[in-house]
């Protein structure tokens, strides 16, 4: 199964070097994420480092450019990967700490349409200023998605902020995503549960909803969601693919059948595009659950173009 062509829909921008400059974030590394950022870890501090351990073409050890980070999809065998315009808030300083644009976001991206996928956000305290932005996204920049991070904000899924983010997107006809589950940074957890999609998904039953880091520890409510509704799908980004089957049981379950199947999505969530890729396809499932799971379920809800891979590297002058 290594000829899947993996398409990743939950990534962050790659081009940061202080989006861990954050409180909340270096208590994560130092915590729940230190198996994969402290000393002989599986994932050093550069996410990158797995991709570097292979021969030529050496990248940096920092922060890639958008060709080197495109030849790193080349060598992992990825097809397309989704750049978010993601904002996130403060619980200790009250600030946006991640604060991306859709413009900056395109203008990144811009020279591989085909490959890095442009994703609109949202920012429930800043609403009218969030649906201009996110139209000119769609319209200018051909942006596919919307995925918001309301755990940041403290607002719950069913809230009404978060009405005309969902409006204005079945409005757009894309698809709209946000994180569920815990927060593992130190944010409140409360507002991620994703029995509150319920509501959202009977008041907008033509709008494609997905919800993000499989709803840990509530799985078994996110499972059911997207058992129930049409429009609901779910992706099991944020945690490595090895852990899927001891901490998410419930959802690992829906992943071997076929309502499932259709239903789950493939993120890496910028943790490491070997590691998630190979941890995936080692996992006790069918051939064709990992085809669907890690690409042809984006292809059908993102109304994808099914691009036939190219022989020669992205970067430029190749």
């Amino acid at each position: 199964m290594e000829d899947i062509r993996p398409i990743d829909i939950m990534n962050y921008p790659f081009w940061n070097p202080h989006a861990w400059d954050g409180r909340e974030f270096q208590i994560l590394a130092a915590t729940m994420m230190r198996s994969h950022t402290g000393p002989g870890s599986e994932f050093p501090r550069n996410i990158l480092i797995d991709t570097l351990k292979k021969p030529a073409p050496r990248l940096p050890v920092t922060i890639p450019s958008t060709d080197e980070f495109v030849a790193i999809m080349d060598i992992e065998g990825y097809d397309k990967i989704f750049i978010p315009a993601i904002r996130m808030w403060s619980n200790w300083e009250k600030k946006l700490i991640w604060n991306y644009t859709i413009d900056e976001v395109y203008e990144h991206i811009k020279d591989y349409p085909d490959r890095l996928i442009p994703v609109v956000g949202y920012n429930p305290f800043r609403i009218e200023e969030s649906l201009e932005e996110m139209e000119r996204g769609v319209k200018e920049y051909g942006a596919k998605y919307c995925y918001f991070h309301s755990l940041t904000f403290g607002v719950p899924l069913n809230d009404r902020r978060l009405y005309p983010c969902y409006a204005k997107c079945s409005e757009l006809g894309i698809p709209v995503g946000m994180q569920t589950g815990h927060a593992a940074e130190l944010f409140p957890s409360w507002p991620g549960r994703p029995i509150y999609l319920d509501e959202v998904a009977l008041d907008f039953p033509g709008l494609t909803i997905v919800g993000s880091h499989t709803g840990w520890p509530w799985g078994n409510e996110l499972v059911a969601m997207a058992w129930k509704h049409p429009n609901v799908y779910c992706d099991c980004s944020a945690w490595m693919p090895k852990l899927l089957s001891k901490m998410h049981p419930e959802m690992f379950t829906f992943m071997s059948f076929w309502a499932g199947q259709e239903k789950v999505l493939f993120g890496t969530n910028n943790m490491g595009l070997a590691a998630f890729k190979k941890q995936f396809l080692e996992l006790p499932l069918s051939d064709e659950a990992k085809r669907m799971i890690m690409r042809e379920n984006a292809i059908k809800v993102f109304k994808l173009k099914d691009s036939k891979p190219k022989k020669k590297s992205a970067r430029k002058g190749k």
